[in-house]
């Protein structure tokens, strides 16, 4: 793509100083500090002491993930969760009409358990068929007090001619 345009959303405070940092010197690249969901809110967001893992979910206690992170970070199960904060969440639908994008080229979305709620919040654009292509990291394992099946991401796509490609 050239010159592409990408919008990026990351509620993580010091996640988002990277990000600007990395690229101040970018003006094609908008960092917007807040996440992503099915309905515009506030909830609250985990930050694990994996930060990959931090997550609008929680985790799953006793599960087998959470006792081998546990073990490797030599960390107690109630210190594992650094931080919890209250987040502002929108949908994409509302982004895009607010900042009137047309379209979306690629879609990118790698939020820790909530990407069928990432997909809810895109209903329209799914409709419309405005998301050229959607690219999407999901974990299946029992991380999270909720897990995702390949059901919660087909439901949103099927109907709208929307191809799964690679698991």
């Amino acid at each position: 793509f050239e010159k592409p345009i990408i919008h990026t959303f990351e509620p993580q405070k010091k996640e988002i100083d990277v990000l600007k940092e990395k690229f101040k010197h970018n003006q094609n690249i908008i960092i917007n500090n807040l996440a992503v969901g099915k309905k515009n809110e506030n909830l609250e967001f985990y930050t694990y002491a994996r930060r990959r893992a931090s997550s609008l979910l929680k985790l799953k206690k006793n599960s087998k993930w959470l006792s081998e992170k546990l073990e490797q970070t030599k960390t107690k199960n109630e210190s594992f969760n650094l931080d919890t904060f209250t987040t502002k969440v929108i949908t994409l639908d509302d982004y895009v009409k607010n900042h009137n994008i047309e379209k979306i080229d690629i879609l990118k979305i790698d939020t820790q358990g909530y990407e069928d709620k990432v997909l809810e919040g895109a209903e329209n654009l799914i409709k419309e068929n405005k998301i050229k292509i959607i690219e999407l990291e999901i974990i299946f394992s029992e991380i999270y007090e909720k897990s995702l099946q390949i059901y919660d991401i087909e439901k949103n796509l099927i109907p709208h001619d929307y191809k799964l490609f690679g698991i």
